[in-house]
């Protein structure tokens, strides 16, 4: 679809005609069409709903929800992209700069209805069901388990029968379930060994567009009686020391007791990123065409500064022609006039007749030779000029 619409202008458009209709005007199928407003979350008409309503018949218009938080309010947009090649300022000349995003809620409604949307996220002490990320851990697990009962090393004992690593996969397993439940993709390392790399501890939620890096990891105690408590960040594993986001074990609620705000928390994170993006794409477009307009000026200056240039060069060597013209037929001139001389004090001189014109002939040969106005040169110079 080459058309962009937003979620409103689309879902008007479908409860306006047919989705045959509308799926022609823009040149793709009604099946396509129909997967562009699954994905958009924007509700179609139902089967049969144009036969009943030319009938007469009472009809029901599904209202159009509000957007999942952080999904792209664009149906069409094109994928674009900052590489435009060498004719980028001329393009990028014509590009429209979006309009001031708005949105139809404030964020405190947003958190309200990203609460709705999560309802209660319970965190199991069994791995019933488990998420396939989670799946392939417990995977190695028993592989490890086979390993640990042959050779009896450290090194391949189990992570996650007991302890603080069963809990903290708990813990991201009833997150990713609950995230899927939303339509929401997780990601995470699932290398055999690499778990304790602190690259290999990142976990990341896409939600809508974008994406929620966090981090659970054990901490030490407030006290030392205490055991340890688990910490989940905001941020990736080598930003945690800043996080500003943070939730961990207290003395009176574990962090499996805070799933629920937490992932109410990267719903309302996600649309906020998503907003703070829509203003810098913006911010970004503005400044980039602004380059394009400095870039076409700086362009137009070199082009005049080249044509003035080759103007006063071609100039130059105008007037380097019409000198060397000049000098040629003064030396023509002169050519003439020394044979004539010679001529007329040829009785002096102790040549025949025959030789002298031989020589005067050749002589006067040289000089129709270098005369501009024998050998044509003059006539270039002049069609040149009026050229």
């Amino acid at each position: 679809m080459n058309t962009e619409f937003t979620r409103k202008e689309l879902y008007d458009l479908v409860w306006s005609q047919p989705m045959r209709t509308v799926a022609a005007g823009l040149g793709i199928s009604d099946v396509a069409l129909a997967k562009h407003c699954k994905k958009a979350d924007i509700p179609v008409p139902e089967r049969g709903y144009w036969a009943r309503k030319q009938a007469g018949k009472p009809t029901i218009q599904i209202a159009l929800p509000p957007r999942f938080p952080s999904a792209s309010d664009r149906i069409g947009e094109s994928a674009g992209g900052n590489d435009w090649g060498p004719d980028w300022a001329v393009k990028f000349k014509e590009v429209a700069i979006p309009p001031v995003p708005t949105f139809d809620e404030d964020m405190r409604s947003v958190e309200q209805r990203a609460r709705k949307l999560v309802g209660q996220v319970r965190c199991r002490r069994a791995f019933e069901p488990a998420h396939p990320l989670v799946a392939k851990l417990l995977a190695q697990d028993e592989e490890r388990r086979k390993d640990f009962a042959k050779w009896r090393s450290d090194y391949y004992a189990p992570k996650y029968d007991t302890g603080i690593e069963r809990r903290r996969l708990l813990v991201i397993n009833a997150l990713f379930l609950a995230a899927a439940r939303l339509g929401c993709r997780s990601s995470m390392s699932t290398s055999k060994y690499g778990q304790a790399a602190a690259n290999e501890r990142d976990i990341c939620i896409t939600i809508g567009r974008s994406h929620v890096h966090f981090t659970i990891e054990p901490i030490k105690s407030r006290k030392e009686s205490q055991k340890e408590r688990l910490r989940l960040a905001f941020g990736t594993a080598r930003d945690r020391a800043n996080a500003n986001k943070f939730w961990e074990d207290g003395d009176e609620n574990r962090l499996e007791d805070q799933l629920t705000d937490i992932l109410v928390e990267m719903l309302v994170s996600a649309e906020a990123s998503y907003r703070n993006g829509l203003i810098r794409h913006r911010e970004w477009v503005i400044g980039r065409k602004a380059d394009a307009e400095a870039e076409l000026k700086r362009r137009q200056d070199e082009t005049e500064r080249k044509a003035r240039e080759l103007k006063e060069r071609l100039e130059r060597e105008r007037i380097r022609r019409l000198l060397s013209q000049a000098k040629a037929l003064d030396r023509a001139n002169q050519i003439r006039a020394y044979v004539e001389s010679a001529r007329l004090g040829l009785g002096e001189m102790t040549i025949t007749q025959e030789e002298f014109e031989n020589w005067a002939n050749w002589a006067q040969q040289e000089a129709d030779r270098i005369d501009p106005l024998k050998n044509g040169t003059i006539k270039q110079g002049i069609a040149e000029h009026c050229g």
